[in-house]
């Protein structure tokens, strides 16, 4: 658990909801990075139609997951 960053949260659709997020992360770091993501089922859409619409080709070492978050603090990450 630890405190997102101001530039994590720009980049999150739907914050500062709390929630599930499907999120692209930057694991080259110390800890993963949010790259940026939606609040899931936002608007009535499926995760299926969320994940299709992130960007196609991600950073080296990028990879997609599912984010918790509450207030300003990212809770947990798991794999997609």
């Amino acid at each position: 658990m630890r405190k997102l960053e101001k530039h994590e949260g720009i980049g999150l659709i739907g914050y500062p909801c709390d929630g599930e997020y499907l999120a692209v992360v930057d694991s080259r770091r110390e800890y993963d990075w949010i790259l940026g993501g939606d609040l899931c089922e936002l608007d009535g859409a499926s995760l299926a139609d969320q994940a299709a619409n992130l960007p196609r080709y991600y950073p080296d070492g990028s990879r997609l997951v599912l984010a918790t978050i509450k207030g300003d603090m990212l809770v947990a990450l798991r794999d997609y």
